[in-house]
C-alpha cells in the first residue's frame, strides 16, 4: 500500500467528474470521514455556492475556501472532495499535496456536458460560460497537482471507489 495511512485523500477535478459522490462512497469503504469543501462553506455561510458568488463574488468565495484548506491540512485520515476550483490556488494545492494523497477525477468533454446539462446551482456555467474553455484553462493546473488521474468517462461510481482503492494499495 503506498504510505497514506495517516494522510488524507483528497479529490480534485473539474466540476461533473464525480468527487462528491465518488469521496462519499470512498469513505464509507474506507470507514473516513467525507469533508466537502463546497458543503462546509455552503453550511457557513448559510447559503448556495451560486448565491455566495452572486451576493459576495467569487474572490470572496475562493478566501473561504482557502482557509477551509488551511483548516483541513492539519487533520488527518478524511476524504476531501474538493470544488472545482481549488486549483486555481497554488497554496491550496501545496497545502493539499503536503497533508493528502491528491487524486484527480477527470472525464472527457462529452461526459462532463451530458452531466452538467441542465444544472442551474453551478455559477461558473451560468449565462453559458464554455465548458471547454473553462475545462482548458483548468486542466494543467490538475494534472499538477495530483499525484495520480482516474478517468471517469461513463463509469458508474463505484467503479471508480474501486479503481482509487486499487491505485493507492
Amino acid at each position: 500500500m503506498k504510505n497514506i495511512s495517516g494522510k488524507n485523500l483528497v479529490l480534485i477535478g473539474f466540476m461533473g467528474t464525480g468527487k462528491t459522490e465518488v469521496g462519499r462512497l470512498l469513505a464509507e469503504s474506507l470507514n473516513r470521514r467525507l469533508i466537502d469543501t463546497d458543503q462546509v462553506i455552503v453550511e457557513r455561510e448559510g447559503q448556495s455556492v451560486k448565491d455566495i458568488f452572486a451576493s459576495s463574488g467569487e474572490t470572496y468565495f475562493r478566501q473561504k475556501e482557502q482557509e477551509l484548506i488551511q483548516e483541513l491540512s492539519v487533520r488527518k485520515g478524511l476524504v476531501i472532495a474538493t470544488g472545482g476550483g481549488i486549483v486555481l490556488n497554488t497554496e491550496n494545492v501545496n497545502l493539499l499535496r503536503e497533508s493528502g494523497y491528491v487524486v484527480w477525477l477527470d472525464a472527457d468533454g462529452d461526459t462532463l456536458a451530458d452531466r452538467l446539462s441542465g444544472d442551474t446551482e453551478r455559477p461558473l456555467l451560468a449565462g453559458g460560460a464554455d465548458l471547454a474553455a473553462l475545462y482548458r484553462e483548468r486542466e494543467a493546473l490538475y494534472r499538477e497537482a495530483a499525484h495520480v488521474r482516474v478517468d471517469t468517462t461513463e463509469k458508474a461510481p463505484l467503479v471508480v471507489v474501486s479503481e482509487i482503492i486499487r491505485v493507492i494499495s
